[in-house]
């Protein structure tokens, strides 16, 4: 029998909506947010997003803070609300901080979806959008790692925000991956950069004078494999000092071309975003999301609970990294 996606808890009938009302002949307003603005990934996520708006007759705001900032992320979900949006797509920097903010909107009757990263509270949003399960991309980060370190030495996890539910889940995961496969393998450091590509490049230049014996970084935020692959090429330690992690191929291109990063590890950041539109289109409408559905544009999607789950991960190389356009 195929899963069909709880959003209201409607008992054992799963469906976005309440089934029984569509809107389709309307045109929706769908704000989506990510947690930072600027940063490749998630333009590519709003790049995305905006044809699925022009596909499926809806308007898109793409609108988020410019630092990793969640109080201004917050007032950005205010500033939503009060153009009276008919739903919220969020990627929360903060998984509780923007709690308050997120119940407002729900009670006033505007939808809520996080994707990319989720809340703590998930009564106050009707689906989560995830690019992965989190168990499978944070032991297949580790996976990759520990092959390209030999498994074994220290090595450091750099994060966005500690509050990040996604990056802190992933990281989870691939430590505790390695504790169980890898003894011979050493966390030494997990620190968060912020989503500052800079914080991250003087975070790896530090680790490199902290732990002399420093064997790897892995970065589950998207400008960290670059920063850190950027101060080891620098120190000479091309190679010696393994980097691998979540980021996109355009900006892992050159450095996976001078050998200071061995593989960056991702799905595809344009297709989440068309899925969050998508998601949140269906949801206004009423419409059914089912587990093994082919979604237009992403692909076939995994359905569990109130998760609609991508289930495609990219490894990229210098092999492989012309062919992708993001």
């Amino acid at each position: 029998m195929m899963k069909k996606l709880a959003l209201l808890g409607v008992g054992a009938t799963m469906i976005i909506g309440m089934g029984v009302t569509t809107y389709g002949a309307e045109q929706y307003t769908i704000a989506l947010i990510p947690q930072q603005v600027g940063i490749p990934y998630f333009e590519t996520s709003n790049v995305w997003g905006t044809k699925a708006g022009e596909d499926l007759g809806c308007e898109v705001i793409y609108t988020g803070p410019t630092t990793g900032d969640a109080a201004a992320q917050a007032n950005i979900v205010q500033d939503m609300i009060t153009k009276g949006v008919d739903c919220i797509a969020i990627s929360p920097l903060d998984a509780s901080a923007i709690e308050p903010v997120l119940k407002q909107a729900k009670e006033e009757g505007i939808k809520v979806i996080t994707w990319d990263s989720d809340v703590t509270d998930t009564s106050l949003r009707e689906a989560y959008v995830n690019c992965c399960s989190e168990k499978v991309l944070g032991e297949h980060l580790m996976q990759r790692f520990a092959e390209y370190m030999g498994e074994e030495g220290e090595y450091a996890i750099i994060t966005s925000v500690l509050t990040a539910q996604n990056c802190s889940a992933w990281a989870k995961y691939a430590t505790e991956y390695q504790e169980e496969n890898y003894p011979d393998m050493t966390r030494v450091a997990y620190e968060p950069c912020d989503d500052d590509q800079s914080k991250a490049y003087a975070i790896t230049q530090n680790l490199m004078t902290a732990y002399p014996d420093l064997k790897g970084v892995l970065g589950v935020t998207t400008p960290a494999p670059p920063a850190a692959a950027q101060a080891v090429g620098e120190a000479g330690k091309n190679g010696e000092i393994i980097v691998t992690g979540v980021v996109e191929a355009s900006a892992a291109k050159s450095y996976l071309e001078d050998g200071s990063m061995q593989e960056a590890n991702i799905w595809h950041p344009g297709k989440l975003g068309y899925l969050a539109v998508y998601t949140a289109k269906a949801l206004l409408d009423g419409e059914e999301i089912t587990d093994g559905m082919d979604i237009p544009e992403v692909g076939v999607v995994e359905v569990k609970d109130d998760q609609i789950i991508m289930t495609e991960l990219l490894d990229i190389t210098t092999e492989n990294v012309d062919d992708f356009d993001f």
